[in-house]
């Protein structure tokens, strides 16, 4: 068969024409870059990854996280078997549907008229009575058949002959889903015949009984059970009723738990190969997700991604900083994204071992980390459930494809976040600027200076002009010293103009721009400053800052005389 005819039977299952080359391709080359498969199929790489994103999410295709990230094709089998599986959701959800419609078209007729029917209730002991009973209601069944059962009972079942039942109702269109606990490999040849004719869903729902609903018209629920294999067992007995509101409540639990549910056939895929199953665990306590976020850092073999709103617990502790230290020590590559705003030991200690960058909190608020192997933790914005009361959400995963996208949304916060020097001066600086007034002060005090932090100077104009600091000998008006810092993140070109228009318009004699760094700005901004005669003041230390000032001044008066 030519790859062509492979192509137009995939596209049979559901995917389009370029999904199906995709997976051809990966399947017949193996793992393959973005930039590979767009060589091959002649096709742009945005079409190409657009199409990867949807495999990922219909879980026929894994990512491979690296640089370049790869793309690997699930087994043919269980991709077959997966989209098999979507199909027959689709169908199920729109059969559950039509119910739901006529109930409230139902409701829309005012000439409905309410009616009374004497709900029935019988009980059933002994095994072979209770399949014998379940047997009648699937066979009755005209529309759709829900069970729940333990994997035991199912085996029981295929020996008693449910596999005819459910084979010949099925050609007849009957939908069967089966929602059962799946732990054991051995179980794949026998779950492999209920496949053929249902759709089956394991759940993590420790599962110790069983009930049947057929067309929400009858159900059977089991009220003790052994687990036992003989079918002669009398221990096992439940009641039938046919009760209407019984039978809404019992579905609409079992719908709750298919929803959460997973396909049996990846499940049984995962079982065989050894392969973790990948799932979502939420939880509230703070030392389950410390916990959980050693192990992650304590499994991890190349890197480890964290990204923080705070340098403080439930995430930085001393025993996670070690941890992370034993993993830098085997070569794993620490990568931080934190909002800081101040220095602290823990930073110190995160300074040696990792790479880090300033994440500004306003534009991100929820924590995560992520290793290589697929492994994710998300701390949820808190909740407040009232007055006094607030609920924080934790996420663990072992999703692959989760772990893609925080990966993705690490990059790229990562490539728009400032180097963590940056924000270091940036925080050396504010501290320094808040000690500066009593340092300063404490110099210029025996030379007969005034200082005044903020100053506000009339203008000749006439109106009040106001900067960061002004500095003058007491009872003259004369060798006035003006002012501003450095304006964070603001437009330090319009800074610059600003401070030369007010220090003329108040005579000053001399004007400066404090900062941290000459280096912060660029060519055009030092012609301005340059030209406009503002003397730049750099330092990161209070002391620095008011020696440097003093030392300017002196310097003018000096070239003055």
């Amino acid at each position: 068969m030519s790859i062509e005819n492979i192509v137009e039977l995939l596209q049979s299952f559901g995917l389009t024409r370029v999904q199906a080359q995709i997976f051809v391709h990966l399947t017949k080359k193996g793992a393959s870059s973005i930039s590979a498969l767009s060589s091959t199929l002649k096709t742009n790489r945005m079409n190409v990854y657009r199409n990867l994103k949807k495999m990922q999410n219909m879980g026929i295709v894994d990512v491979i996280p690296g640089k370049p990230m790869k793309f690997s094709a699930v087994p043919v089998a269980l991709a077959l078997d997966i989209l098999l599986s979507a199909t027959k959701n689709k169908v199920l959800e729109m059969e559950n549907k039509r119910t739901k419609i006529l109930e409230e078209f139902s409701k829309l007729s005012s000439q409905q008229q309410g009616y009374t029917v004497e709900s029935k209730f019988r009980v059933h002991c002994g095994r072979r009575n209770v399949y014998s009973v379940m047997i009648q209601m699937l066979e009755k069944s005209e529309r759709e058949a829900c069970l729940l059962t333990t994997p035991s009972d199912l085996m029981r079942m295929a020996i008693f002959g449910f596999s005819d039942v459910l084979r010949k109702i099925s050609a007849k269109g009957v939908r069967v889903k089966i929602l059962t606990n799946i732990t054991d490999r051995r179980l794949f040849p026998l779950l492999k015949d209920y496949i053929k004719y249902t759709t089956l869903r394991h759940s993590d729902i420790s599962i110790t009984t069983r009930f049947l609903v057929t067309d929400e018209k009858a159900a059977f629920t089991s009220l003790s059970t052994d687990d036992s294999m003989g079918l002669e067992s009398e221990s096992d007995s439940g009641f039938w009723t046919d009760s209407p509101h019984y039978i809404r409540s019992l579905r609409a639990f079992f719908e709750v738990a298919w929803r959460g549910a997973q396909d049996a056939s990846l499940v049984l895929w995962h079982l065989r190969t050894g392969k973790p199953m990948e799932k979502i665990t939420a939880f509230n306590d703070v030392e389950e997700f410390y916990k959980n976020l050693v192990d992650m850092v304590n499994r991890a073999e190349r890197e480890v991604l964290i990204c923080v709103t705070r340098l403080k617990e439930p995430f930085m502790r001393k025993s996670l900083i070690e941890a992370l230290r034993r993993s830098y020590a085997r070569g794993v590559k620490i990568r931080i994204m934190i909002s800081i705003d101040e220095e602290t030991d823990n930073l110190e200690s995160l300074l040696e071992i990792a790479e880090m960058r300033h994440m500004y909190a306003k534009h991100f608020r929820i924590d995560f980390a992520t290793t290589e192997f697929g492994e994710s933790l998300l701390s949820l914005p808190i909740s407040f459930v009232d007055e006094n009361k607030f609920q924080a959400l934790y996420l663990w995963s072992n999703s692959r494809i989760l772990s893609a996208v925080l990966n993705e949304l690490f990059t790229d916060l990562w490539l728009r976040s400032p180097n963590f020097s940056i924000r270091l001066a940036e925080m050396r600086f504010k501290k320094a600027l808040r000690e500066f007034p009593e340092v300063l002060r404490a110099i210029i005090v025996e030379r007969g200076w005034i200082l005044e932090m903020p100053a506000t100077i009339r203008g000749k104009s006439g109106l009040n002009q106001t900067f960061d600091m002004a500095l003058g000998v007491r009872g003259s008006a004369e060798g006035l010293v003006v002012g501003d810092f450095l304006p964070e993140g603001g437009d330090i070109k319009m800074a610059l103009i600003s401070l030369h228009i007010k220090a003329i318009d108040v005579g000053a004699s001399q004007k400066l721009l404090i900062m941290p760094s000459s280096e912060w700005l660029s060519l055009e901004e030092k012609k301005i400053a340059m030209a406009y005669n503002i003397e730049l003041i750099e330092g990161l230390k209070a002391e620095e800052i008011s020696q440097k000032i003093i030392e300017k001044i002196i310097n003018r008066v000096q070239g003055s005389a």
